[in-house]
């Protein structure tokens, strides 16, 4: 033990002088846009790593309300769910991903949801962006790394990032509207405003959970900066309304006809509540139960990073508007408070850097322990029981149905004990074959000569089994049988969902 502690005396030593020669190129590389653009290329990679590794879906809103319209507008096939039956989804989001698709299928058939998920990577980059150029401002360089970092490798901004869901692209919307007319950001030109009130307004009509945050940014705006930035910022939130109008009425049978119909049938009728109910702090035990241990260093955090800080304390607030939102709704999700995550985790990175500020001022060593710490952090919750379970939903579904794709002889495919809701129905598929629901055995028993192929969640007699995928919390079987397909209850066929999803909830 003598021996060694020279040694060790002496490697610290030298790792301090290291760190000492560092500190004045820390100081610059930490103020330069390149660093910048490493970190958002961090971000990219890790976000594209987990779309391609882990191809299945959050939830089946992110098929059919998303994907599956776009493959339907861009190769004329696939499933109506009763959203798009009734009209009360806007096909804002789902146009963009159409003419992703197609240009994608143009230059490389066969690459248009890996374009899609690229597309989204890359705007999902806006959370990083934000962190950095708020905490710039308002704190200078160091601090602005650490939450650029803190947003390129956190665990739900990099799974959730790349997804297909409204509340995911109505937060980056958001995100940029609310930088261009943030309310502590003096000297900003009417134009910037008009931009900015445009994206909010934009994203308001997408996603309407998102009214009380709207709601108190319009309230700072006042306070902290008078009537005249609030009605520069409310003359483009009326332009984006009117575009998102506008598709509507193009699309759908009446302007604004996904916010009224969305309205009354979630919220006056209570459709959703048959998807489930969840108690009112349902949202709030997300974070206990994601974040686990983090969730007490991370409050300390935030704690540090809003003290005698108007700008911090707004963005807590503009993330507590949401999650109260959510929370008085009685159908919940956890990646609904996805638009919140950007707006805690900026005044956590402030907290950050407060505390290495007192410990550890102009320090590049602890500047390195902290973001390996991060990502260090970020790791353990994504392996941890609690959101590992994430990466694997509709796995092996998805990846079944990926190989039907790829089968030259496949004329039909069956389901099993599988519900359709599951399945990434034809934005996967890609080909104009039918899609049986067998679930039940009656009608499972009636399809076999209608389809060549069977997703399962048990193992069928009388079918060659493909491969089994025991990730998720059953096991997916894909089978095949000699022969091809009878075409005699083809009218059959998954097409279009007439509200018998929410009439008896998507589970049988």
């Amino acid at each position: 033990m003598s021996e060694t502690s020279p040694l060790l005396g002496k490697s610290v030593a030298a790792a301090a002088r290291i760190a000492n020669r560092c500190d004045p190129y820390v100081q610059r590389i930490l103020k330069s846009y390149w660093t910048l653009v490493a970190i958002c290329g961090l971000a990219l990679v890790l976000r594209m790593a987990v779309a391609i590794l882990f191809p299945g879906f959050e939830h089946p809103d992110e098929v059919f309300q998303m994907l599956e319209q776009a493959h339907r507008l861009a190769f004329g096939n696939g499933f109506i769910p009763w959203e798009f039956d009734e009209g009360v989804r806007s096909y804002f989001f789902v146009g963009i991903l159409a003419g992703i698709f197609r240009s994608a299928e143009r230059v490389a058939p066969g690459s248009y949801l890996l374009a899609a998920r690229l597309a989204l990577s890359l705007f999902s980059l806006v959370t990083v962006w934000f962190s950095w150029a708020i905490l710039r401002r308002f704190y200078g360089p160091r601090a602005a790394v650490i939450g650029a970092f803190l947003s390129a490798v956190w665990v739900e901004l990099v799974y959730f990032g790349p997804k297909a869901h409204n509340e995911v692209m109505a937060a980056h919307l958001m995100l940029i509207g609310l930088y261009l007319a943030f309310p502590y950001i003096e000297d900003v030109r009417p134009w910037r405003l008009v931009l900015g009130g445009l994206l909010l307004g934009l994203a308001f009509c997408l996603r309407i959970q998102l009214a009380l945050v709207m709601g108190v940014l319009w309230l700072a705006m006042l306070l902290v900066n008078g009537w005249r930035r609030a009605l520069y910022c409310t003359v483009g939130a009326l332009v984006g309304a009117a575009i998102a109008g506008m598709v509507d009425f193009m699309t759908l049978p009446y302007p604004y006809a996904s916010i009224i119909g969305y309205y009354k049938i979630n919220i006056i009728d209570q459709v959703s509540t048959k998807f489930g109910h969840a108690p009112w702090h349902f949202m709030l035990l997300g974070f206990a139960r994601v974040w686990s241990g983090a969730l007490i260093l991370f409050f300390w955090f935030l704690v540090e990073g809003v003290r005698k800080s108007r700008p911090m304390l707004l963005l807590v607030a503009l993330a507590g508007g949401l999650i109260l939102a959510h929370s008085a709704v009685a159908h919940k999700e956890y990646r609904y408070v996805y638009p919140a995550l950007p707006l805690l985790l900026v005044p956590i990175a402030a907290g950050i850097d407060r505390v290495m500020a007192r410990l550890y001022p102009n320090n590049s060593a602890a500047l390195a322990a902290t973001l390996a710490g991060i990502a260090a952090l970020s790791l353990v919750i994504a392996s941890s029981a609690n959101f590992r379970q994430h990466f694997y939903r509709s796995y092996g579904e998805t990846k079944a149905f990926q190989m039907i794709r790829n089968s030259q002889d496949a004329c039909g495919v069956a389901l099993h004990l599988v519900h359709w809701g599951e399945t990434p129905s034809y934005s996967v598929l890609h080909r104009n074959i039918p899609i049986y629901d067998g679930y039940v055995d009656a009608d499972f028993s009636r399809y076999r000569d209608a389809a060549n192929y069977v997703v399962s969640r048990v193992r069928e007699p009388g079918y060659t089994e493909i491969q089994e995928w025991d990730q998720g919390d059953d096991p997916v079987y894909l089978f095949r049988r000699e022969g091809g397909c009878s075409t005699n209850l083809l009218n059959e066929r998954l097409l279009v969902d007439k509200r018998a999803l929410w009439k008896h909830g998507w589970k049988k």
